[in-house]
């Protein structure tokens, strides 16, 4: 190890005049603002998530403001093909990273799109509409804040809820208890990725029977998938609007009825507001 020169070591320390002084930026001010966040009302009120589910009896959730990184997500060309920019979306904004898109009740993924589009393009959404009496479509400009959640009704006769979520649903006409369960994104998801397959393979849409095949768990107790079916294929029809009507009165959701007043044939009634490219993707 060199030793240190003593004269050297009690010299008065001098001022190195080869170095520029610099001068330091403070960025605090930048990253001083804090992204903005709020409270989104979940339409299912937590009561149907199971136990262990972080939403469990959970009535709200926490967002972010949608930013930059989420238009990123929303334009991303790979994730549109693949039909999951919507859920990436979602996905980003949520605080509590625990939740899981592909886990939350079709409502409550549907309360959240709504509160992130407001945050990110503003609270009016304009598209065009199609008049139900004479079938001619005007823009119309929807002000998104009169949404609301619909109101979670008392058990209808003849439907029994489980502590699982699932409803028992009573056939009126075939006698039997038909057990089915809330939708998540996730089934969304297959649900038109299902559709989009038949569509390029030219086969004929079963729609209604999909989305019954979709909800049904269980008939008469009965949970084996290709004997459910099979039942699904020979409900009689009218059994098929009952359990339809009943299961639309016990979901939870967004009430998504606008009053509308047609300027051709002067219509005047509820339609439900189009959920279009629009809506995330706004024209200039």
């Amino acid at each position: 190890m060199a030793r240190r020169n003593n004269r050297d070591r009690l010299k008065a320390p001098t001022q190195d005049t080869t170095t520029p002084a610099t001068t330091t930026t403070n960025t605090d001010d930048l990253f001083s603002f804090v992204n903005p966040t709020e409270f989104v009302s979940l339409p299912s009120e937590g009561r149907f998530y199971p136990e262990g589910h972080p939403l469990h009896n959970v009535d709200t959730v926490e967002i972010k403001h949608m930013t930059a990184k989420e238009e990123d997500i929303l334009t991303s060309e790979t994730l549109l093909k693949k039909g999951v920019a919507i859920n990436r979306m979602v996905a980003s904004v949520l605080i509590d990273k625990k939740i899981k898109v592909e886990d939350l009740l079709l409502g409550d993924k549907n309360a959240i799109l709504i509160a992130s589009r407001i945050t990110g393009f503003g609270p009016f959404y304009e598209v065009s509409t199609k008049c139900p009496s004479c079938a001619k479509t005007e823009e119309t400009t929807y002000d998104l804040r009169n949404i609301q959640e619909k109101e979670l009704p008392e058990t209808p006769e003849g439907v029994e809820v489980l502590d699982n979520g699932c409803f028992v649903i009573t056939l009126p006409t075939a006698d039997v208890k038909m057990t089915v369960r809330l939708l998540t994104a996730q089934d969304e998801e297959s649900f038109q990725t299902n559709i989009e397959n038949k569509k390029k393979l030219k086969k004929e849409s079963t729609v209604v029977t999909d989305l019954l095949k979709a909800i049904i768990v269980a008939a008469n107790e009965h949970t084996d998938r290709d004997i459910i079916n099979q039942f699904v294929d020979v409900i009689p029809l009218r059994d098929v609007a009952y359990l339809r009507k009943q299961y639309d009165q016990v979901k939870p959701g967004m009430d998504i009825n606008f009053d509308f007043e047609c300027s051709t044939c002067s219509y005047a009634g509820k339609v439900v507001m189009p959920m279009t490219a629009e809506f995330f993707w706004p024209g200039p």
